[in-house]
């Protein structure tokens, strides 16, 4: 009698559904047995050549057994289902074969083949009973190949069937072949032949290979549509077939991934349609796999209906037998049954029906067990895993039928007794002490299932799996505080106890750290709880015991990683470490620097273990380079012991005692970021001390990892300055050491072995001196500089203070005028010419010579000297040259007409100069004293003011004030002063205006150039005008009097790259600047390198070539914004950040060498695009050291390079924003109405350009400076995108309070009112809105 009939029977009436036979073995609608011959040749199924075919006879001797056990179908001469599944099997007898194969004039040599290859591959079928393990069909079936020699040359009607049986061959082959993928796509190859072409076995093969390679539910889809044309075209399924097709529909069923749970429904009734219509056939399953896996699917249901129909289909085929999976199934089944929430039953007792069922198949299971062979080598279907997963799921059914007692008593029958007799359960493995732990969780039990751990691990039983031991954390940590952290501090005790045996026997010890990683996670957040670190006690004794546990076990763990080698490459490990540092946070928000640099120490061995470039890795890199300052910070708010009240002061020990030890001789931007910080917050507390560093309490070690920090940052200064190492650097720290009253002792060999490789034996030299010295020079250049000397200090004497005279002055240093060269002014005037100023310097020294004899150029010549001065930004020289006119003046006192002509030539002249050398200020204070004095300065003049106002935040309304005095003053415009105040309007996107003024120029009959069209085309593509600027550039081109220029091209260009990214129009623009004959400039390049590495598709390699051109062109000189290109290609937009580094790195081999002056690269752009890169790739932590090397190469940051912390440090949460705040505190405001200084690379070409040596500055004599306690490096003064970048950090993380703060300070800065409106609608923005919100 089969195993299942008495327990069947049982199982159906708890379900209330009992086995209907009939319909278990109807067909499925729409399937009729066909009356076929056996003569007749549309029965050959698929061609098959006659032979012997053992796994068809089997199949045949058991369609006969059932066949006689189901009636007298046979006796009863009942032909038409007899054919039927003859044809079906697809294994007509050999002789009959035989017979077909003369008919067809084969070869007795082929059919033999046929015959050997059947048999083989029949034979080869494994017919494992009773066995899934996990999804089914994943190892593949070693199916016997015929060897090639076994084919002959025959005649060329057998082609077919060879080609047919080398596709069979080739299909096996894969099949056998470990590769997935080959397996996938010979199934795909043979399945892709015309039906009348395919073998049974070949079908069922290729449909196994597909549910191996993908088992998804689009597969089932395809296996399904397999078979139905199997059932039309041939050849027809067997047993094997409608098990491969079963198995994959199950899977398709399960497919989790699949979001149509109506497809996946419908799989799973076709796979029980199908199972039925191949038992109506008699083509019972051979292994119990396929029974598994529809036993499976009723399981995930709860449908017990469902499973007792396929323990009766199990039970009627002799050749199988149930295994442990099959029972594990349905007490799952029963376990989940969804019928029995339809019925008014009670919930109890329900609940009893459940358990009854249950109770039944684990009895049944056990009789089996105890009967069953356990053959390993052979099959693992009645394993101990196997059997202890049935023991799960029974004790998996006592907890979720509310009997947790029941569940304890079974599991005490696992535990092997001294002595015991009989059949013995299968040893307590992960997954029945997982089923354990989950039970106690689900039922709310947490102390018990923690305690259960403990005897777990007492009695050196298996422990839970990792998974069992998250959601145990992760369902405590619903819990209130109060409850979870003690909790959660026992759990980790057990954890900790485990690993520790685990480390010292040497085995198990994967497991204990898979455990310890939730157990560390699951604390570090149960303490990060607001009430928990600030609660008082009792609570706040176990905080602080719980502090100490969780340090002692993360110190355990990471003490085994090292140790072995291993490094964190998990997602549980790297969370886990990001939960410390999240904690290590909350300290030192909370001021406890000291708890915070306990767990710093351990978190700083972790980042040594992580890999920095993985997407694991980075965010525990990123997140802990904000620990030091924190620390910093948390040590300051407590005035850490130190004796000096100033913060700086507490932050330098706080980081020379708590954080510089923990990185002590790591080598990761981690010790990058705190060597930074350490050599910046020393500087802030030796300024506070004023050098004597007495009143810092730091021992020798202390002091050691100063110099230690020192060293580092020596080492990324490329520059070989000893003297200012000297002043700033190592022997700054030496000198300031050798006057404390108790010297440390400092090991040196590591900084004399640096400064001999970096300056030789000088080096060495200067360290002993540096250690033995009792007083040093004050460093030079530490305090902010007045730059802006020569624009105030200047201004007393040669043009300070209004003069209201026109006579001019005379210098007594001076010799007496003589005459008037007239020659000689003639020669001066020429320097008028384009390029003319270039020859100042040399005809100023041939002009003295003759003013020693007395001969003196006119004023109208020295004026033009002045501008000649003021574009080369030769300050001192305008002023030599105005006391020199001034003189001249002074020398005709009869002739007041001829003296105030000059005046106001020379004032007019000194407006110009002053104007182009970027000295603003005094420029204005030339012309009010031309318009004090009753006078008009020129258009010239006016223009050459407007060409270079820079100092001002509203450069286009200073322009236009100018302009307007200009016409009230009734000054006639000339091109020169139209095309810039047109070019101010544009660049401020005034497009409306600059286009009135444009009209207005026209109606003043006043001929636009190439600069004006330039300017008003620049104004339309600013505002997306592109209509009209298109108009522009071809109303430019038609003039008569059109002199190409680049300006006009590069805008146009540049629109269609960075407005309206277009290819095709960007290059088009730029063949016509060729067809002009028009050269490109350099920023031409720049934007052709953007057209191809930012326009999609991005071609690197036109971008390259583009590169090499400019490098070969001499003209031009590679800037840094095409380096800036290439580095944000390969960063930001092709995603690689090693790349960009890389290209960052070879600028100093492969730039080329500057032709004059020094190598203008790297420079701040570079740096900013190499920043951008760090910030697109979420990795802040590399900021500093480059910062540091920034520093090192006499490159000053930007408000560009902070704009860029402050967006990266605001991404990285709420450390993140600490340090974004730090950088925008750090930077400073210049005086209201005033633009920053030292943001803007000088411009080298147009009216009025900066010079490359020169910077502007406040009228307070103010400039950008180096700051060494600065977080920057150096004082940055903010621009309005800085105070746009702070808001949007605020907004991000919800601040909106402290936005609007960021934008009061703004709008007290007097900005323009479109600047104020742009950051006021930030305000609105969703993406910021929703995000801080969050």
């Amino acid at each position: 009698m089969p195993l299942f009939s008495n327990l069947a029977a049982q199982l159906s009436r708890l379900t209330g559904a009992p086995p209907d036979g009939a319909a278990l073995f109807a067909l499925p609608a729409g399937v009729e047995a066909p009356a076929l011959r056996s003569d007749s040749p549309s029965a050959m199924s698929d061609g098959v050549t006659p032979g012997d075919d053992p796994r068809a006879a089997s199949a045949a001797k058991r369609t006969r057994a059932g066949s006689a056990r189901g009636g007298r179908r046979r006796e009863r001469g009942d032909a038409r289902l007899d054919r039927l599944s003859h044809m079906v099997t697809g294994a007509p007898p050999a002789h009959v074969r035989q017979a077909w194969a003369q008919r067809r004039g084969r070869s007795a040599s082929l059919s033999a083949l046929d015959m050997r290859t059947d048999a083989t591959m029949a034979a080869s079928v494994p017919r494992r009973r009773g066995s899934f393990a996990g999804p089914p069909m994943q190892a593949p079936v070693d199916y016997a190949v015929p060897p090639a020699s076994t084919l002959r040359a025959k005649p060329a009607d057998e082609g077919k069937s060879r080609l047919k049986y080398a596709q069979l061959r080739q299909l096996l082959q894969a099949a056998n072949a470990s590769s997935v993928s080959a397996a996938a796509d010979a199934a795909d190859a043979y399945l892709a032949q015309p039906q009348s072409e395919l073998l049974t076995l070949g079908v069922t093969t290729a449909i196994e290979c597909l549910q191996r390679a993908q088992p998804t539910l689009h597969t089932a889809e395809r296996a399904l549509a397999t078979y139905e044309a199997m059932l039309q075209h041939g050849p027809p399924p067997d047993q094997y077939t409608f098990a491969a097709v079963v198995q994959v529909l199950c899977l398709g069923a399960s497919d989790s991934r699949a979001c149509d749970s109506a497809r996946t429904e419908r799989m799973f009734v076709q796979a029980m349609q199908l199972a039925n219509t191949a038992h109506a056939l008699h083509l019972t399953f051979p292994t119990t796999t396929p029974y598994n896996a529809l036993l499976r699917c009723c399981a995930v249901r709860g449908n017990t209906t469902q499973a007792v129909s396929v323990l009766e289909l199990l039970e009627r085929n002799v050749t199988v037998k149930p295994d442990a999976e099959s029972y594990r199934y349905m007490i799952q089944a029963f376990v989940h049954d969804a019928g029995m929430a339809a019925t008014p039953e009670a919930r109890e007792a329900q609940d009893r029906r459940r358990f009854a069922a249950c109770t039944r198949v684990f009895g049944m299971f056990e009789y089996a067990a105890a009967a069953a062979t356990v053959q390993p080598e052979r099959d693992d279907s009645w394993s101990a895993p196997r059997r202890a997963a049935v023991w799960a799921a029974m004790l998996d059914a006592h907890f979720r039928l509310n009997d947790a007692a029941g569940a304890v008593a079974l599991f005490e029958r696992m535990i092997p007794a001294e002595g015991a007799r009989g059949a013995r359960p299968p040893p307590v493995d992960e997954q029945v002490s997982s089923t354990m732990v989950d039970g106690f969780v689900r039922s709310g039990e947490y102390r018990v299932a923690i305690e259960w751990l403990s005897q777990l691990q007492a009695a050196q039983l298996a422990m839970p799996s990792a998974a069992a031991l998250q959601h145990m954390v992760a369902a405590i940590l619903l819990r209130a505080p109060g409850e979870s952290v003690p909790l959660l501090h026992k759990f980790a005790a057990t954890v900790a106890r485990w690993l520790a045996a685990a480390d010292k026997a040497g085995a198990g010890l994967q497991p204990a750290l898979e455990a310890a990683f939730p157990s560390v996670g699951g604390l570090a957040t149960a303490l990060q709880a607001p009430p928990v670190l600030a609660a008082q006690p009792p609570l706040a004794a176990d905080a602080g015991s719980a502090l100490s546990t969780l340090c002692a076990l993360l110190t355990q763990v990471l003490d085994v990683l090292v140790r072995g080698g291993r490094t964190l490459c998990t997602p549980d490990e790297a969370g886990c470490i990001g939960a410390v540092i999240r904690l290590t946070a909350q300290l030192t928000a909370l001021g406890r620097a000291e708890d915070a640099a306990r767990f710093f120490a351990q978190i700083a061995r972790s980042v040594t273990l992580a890999d920095a470039t993985s997407p694991l890795g980075v965010p525990v890199v990123r997140d802990a380079c904000h620990l030091p300052m924190a620390i910093a910070d948390a040590a300051a708010s407590t005035q850490h012991e130190t004796r000096d009240p100033s913060e700086a002061c507490a932050r330098f020990g706080a980081m020379a005692t708590l954080v510089a030890p923990a990185v002590a001789g790591a080598s990761c931007s981690l010790s990058d970021t705190c060597d930074a910080a350490l050599v910046r917050l020393y500087e802030a507390a030796s300024r506070s001390l004023h050098g004597r560093l007495d009143a810092l309490p730091l021992r020798t070690e202390h002091w050691q990892h100063v110099l230690d920090a020192f060293c580092a940052l020596e080492r990324t200064t490329l520059r070989a300055d000893l003297e200012h190492a000297r002043l700033f650097g190592i022997g700054k720290l030496l000198d300031e050491l050798s006057r404390m009253r108790e010297r440390p002792q400092l090991q040196l060999d590591a900084a004399a072995a640096l400064l001999s490789d970096k300056y030789g034996d000088e080096g060495v030299q200067a360290l002993h001196k540096w250690q033995r010295a009792g007083e040093r020079q004050e460093p030079k250049g530490e305090t902010p500089r007045a730059a802006g000397g020569a624009d105030a200090g200047a201004a007393g004497a040669a043009g300070g203070a209004p003069a209201a005279s026109t006579e001019g002055r005379h210098a007594k240093h001076l010799p007496r005028v003589r005459e008037l060269d007239a020659n000689l002014s003639s020669t001066i005037h020429r320097l008028a010419r384009p390029q003319g100023q270039l020859q100042a310097g040399p005809l100023y020294d041939r002009m003295m010579q003759r003013v020693a004899q007395g001969a003196y150029p006119n004023p109208s010549a020295l004026a033009v000297f002045l501008n000649a001065f003021g574009r080369t930004g030769n300050t001192a020289r305008i002023d030599e040259v105005y006391e020199l006119a001034m003189h001249v003046i002074a020398s005709r006192p009869r002739d007041s007409e001829w003296q105030r002509r000059s005046w106001v030539q020379l004032e007019d002249g000194m407006v110009t100069a002053l104007s182009h050398a970027g000295l603003g200020t005094r420029a204005n204070m030339h012309r009010e004293r031309i318009i004090a004095a009753g006078q008009v300065p020129s258009a010239s003049a006016y223009a050459a003011l407007i060409a270079t106002i820079q100092e001002r935040t509203d450069d286009a309304a200073v322009a236009e004030q100018l302009f307007a005095e200009s016409q009230q003053l009734q000054v006639r415009p000339t091109t020169y002063l139209f095309n810039t105040v047109i070019s101010k309007l544009s660049r401020a996107r005034k497009a409306e205006q600059a286009l009135q003024l444009f009209d207005a120029m026209q109606d003043a009959h006043v001929r636009p150039t190439s600069v004006t069209y330039g300017a008003a085309i620049n104004a339309c593509v600013r505002t997306g005008d592109e209509a009209r600027a298109v108009q522009l550039f071809a109303e430019m081109e038609s003039q008569q009097s059109f002199q190409p220029r680049v300006p006009p091209y590069n805008t146009m260009i540049q629109y269609y790259v960075h407005s309206r990214p277009d290819r095709e129009k960007a290059l088009h623009y730029f063949s016509k600047m060729q067809d002009a004959g028009v050269r490109p400039s350099e920023h031409t390049y720049k934007l052709l390198l953007d057209v191809w590495g930012t326009i999609e598709p991005v071609e690197p390699e036109r971008q390259e070539a583009v590169f090499a051109k400019l490098v070969a062109d001499r003209l031009l000189r590679v800037q840094g914004t095409h380096w800036a290109s290439l580095i944000h290609t390969r960063g930001v937009v092709l995603r690689n950040l090693d790349a960009a580094i890389e290209t960052f790195e070879s600028i100093a081999e492969n730039a080329p060498v500057a032709r004059t002056g020094p190598n203008p690269v790297p420079d701040a752009v570079v740096y900013e695009a190499l920043f951008s890169v760090f910030v697109a790739h979420g990795r802040t932590d590399l900021m500093p050291a480059y910062i540091t090397r920034m520093l090192g190469q006499n490159i000053l940051p930007t408000a560009y390079v902070a704009n860029l912390l402050i967006k990266g440090y605001a991404q990285d949460g709420p450390l993140g924003l600490v340090e974004a705040r730090r950088v925008f505190d750090a930077m400073q405001d210049p005086p209201a109405g005033y633009a920053a200084v030292g943001n803007h690379l000088p411009r080298h070409y147009g009216a009025g350009a900066i010079g490359p040596k020169r910077e502007r500055t406040f009228p307070n004599g103010l400039s950008n400076a180096v700051d060494r306690a600065n977080v920057l490096g150096a004082m940055v003064f903010r621009e309005p995108s800085t105070y746009e970048a702070m808001i949007r950090a605020e907004l991000l993380h919800g601040n909106t309070r402290q936005a609007l703060a960021v934008l009061e300070r703004m709008k007290a800065r007097a900005f323009p009112a479109a600047l104020i409106g742009r950051a006021r609608a930030m305000f609105d923005e969703p993406s910021v809105a929703g995000a801080g919100r969050g």
